[in-house]
C-alpha cells in the first residue's frame, strides 16, 4: 500500500513593515487629510530624514506668499524639488511644458503641487487644459492621498462643466475607493436635466420636517454648506440655504429628531432666528451620500422649469454662495 502523501502546512506570511520613514510620511499624510495637528517630527535619518523633511514643507509652506524651501543639498531629490520651484514662478506659456516634465518621486513634491495648484485653480489662474494636466500629473504619480485629491478634483470639475468626455477619460483602474467615487459622479450625471429627488429636510427656525423636492424651497440656488463658524454667509434673494448635519447619522424617513441632533437643530434654529434669516437643517446625510452629493460646498441651480440645470460640487463649487 503506497503511503499517503504527506501536505505541507500553509506559509505563515508575516507582512512586512513599512519602512520608519514611509510610516512616519503615511502618519504625516493622514493628519493633513484630516486638518488634525501634524505629529511630531520623528527621529529619522539621512535620505528617510530629508524626505520626510520636504513633506512636512509642503504641509505647512505659506503657498500663498511664497515657495517651498529646499531642504537637500543634491541629487535627484534636489533637482526635483528645484524643479517645482521653478515651475511655481514660471510664466504661464512655460507651465504646461513645466507640469509635463516635473518629477514626481517625492511625496512632498506631489503635496505641494497639489496645494499650489488648488490655489491657482481657485484664483481663476488656470484655464481648462492646464487645469486638467495638472489634475492627471497628481492622478498618475505620488501618494494615494494627492492621487486622491486630483481625481476628486477632476470628477468633481467634470460635473461643473457637464463634460462627459472628461468623465469618461477619468475611470479609474478597480479598486474600491475609486471606483465607488466614480461610480457617484455617474449618479450625479444622471440627475442633470431631471427633476429634484425628495429630501426631507426640517425648518429652521422652526424645526418643523417637510419631504421637498429642491424646486419647492422656493429658490433657482440651493447651496447645501455646513455654517462657517463666524458670521453666516449672505445668501442672494434666490438662493435656499440646506443646512447638512454635522454628523448626519439619522435615518432618512426618520419623523423625529433623536437628542444630539435635536440639540444640533436648536442651535441652528437659534442661531439663524437671531440673525433674521432661515433655512432648512438635513439631518441625514444619507439621502444625499447616495446620490453621490458628498462634498461640500454644492451648489445646484435649477432652470425654469425646476429641473436640476448644473451641479457644482467640492473643489469646483464657489467659495462663497
Amino acid at each position: 500500500m503506497p503511503l499517503p502523501t504527506l501536505q505541507a502546512p500553509p506559509a505563515i506570511v508575516t507582512p512586512i513593515p513599512a519602512p520608519a520613514g514611509q510610516e512616519a510620511e503615511n502618519a504625516l499624510l493622514e493628519a493633513f487629510d484630516w486638518e488634525n495637528a501634524l505629529p511630531a517630527p520623528p527621529k529619522l535619518k539621512g535620505a528617510a530624514a530629508l524626505s520626510y523633511r520636504w513633506l512636512r514643507i509642503a504641509a505647512t509652506f505659506e503657498v500663498e506668499r511664497g515657495l517651498p524651501p529646499d531642504p537637500f543639498a543634491g541629487g535627484p531629490d534636489r533637482q526635483e524639488a528645484e524643479a517645482l520651484r521653478r515651475l511655481m514662478k514660471a510664466p504661464k506659456d512655460q507651465l504646461a511644458t513645466a507640469l509635463k516634465t516635473l518629477p514626481l518621486r517625492r511625496s512632498g513634491t506631489a503635496l505641494a503641487l497639489w496645494r499650489w495648484g488648488r490655489l491657482q485653480v481657485r484664483q481663476g489662474a488656470f484655464e481648462a487644459p492646464l487645469r486638467r494636466l495638472w489634475e492627471d500629473r497628481l492622478i498618475a504619480a505620488g501618494p494615494a492621498l494627492t492621487r486622491g485629491y486630483g481625481l476628486r478634483h477632476a470628477l468633481c470639475w467634470a460635473l461643473a462643466e457637464q463634460d462627459e468626455a472628461r468623465l469618461a477619460t477619468l475611470r479609474p483602474a478597480p479598486g474600491a475607493d475609486s471606483e465607488s467615487t466614480f461610480k457617484d459622479f455617474q449618479r450625479l450625471f444622471g440627475l442633470i436635466g431631471g427633476p429634484s429627488p425628495v429630501f426631507r429636510l426640517w425648518t429652521l427656525p422652526g424645526l418643523d420636517y417637510q419631504d421637498l423636492r429642491l424646486d419647492q424651497l422656493g429658490a433657482s440656488r440651493i447651496w447645501v454648506c455646513p455654517p462657517p463658524k463666524e458670521a453666516l454667509p449672505a445668501l442672494s434673494p434666490d438662493t435656499a440655504w440646506v443646512i447638512p448635519s454635522e454628523t448626519g447619522y439619522q435615518d432618512a424617513v426618520d419623523a423625529s429628531l433623536s437628542a444630539p441632533l435635536m440639540d444640533e437643530g436648536k442651535a441652528l434654529a437659534q442661531r439663524l432666528q437671531e440673525a433674521g434669516r432661515n433655512g432648512r437643517f438635513a439631518p441625514s446625510r444619507a439621502a444625499f451620500e447616495k446620490l453621490g452629493l458628498l462634498w461640500f460646498p454644492i451648489l445646484i441651480v435649477l432652470n425654469g422649469k425646476g429641473d436640476i440645470q448644473s451641479i457644482r460640487m467640492g473643489d469646483a463649487a464657489p467659495q462663497k454662495p
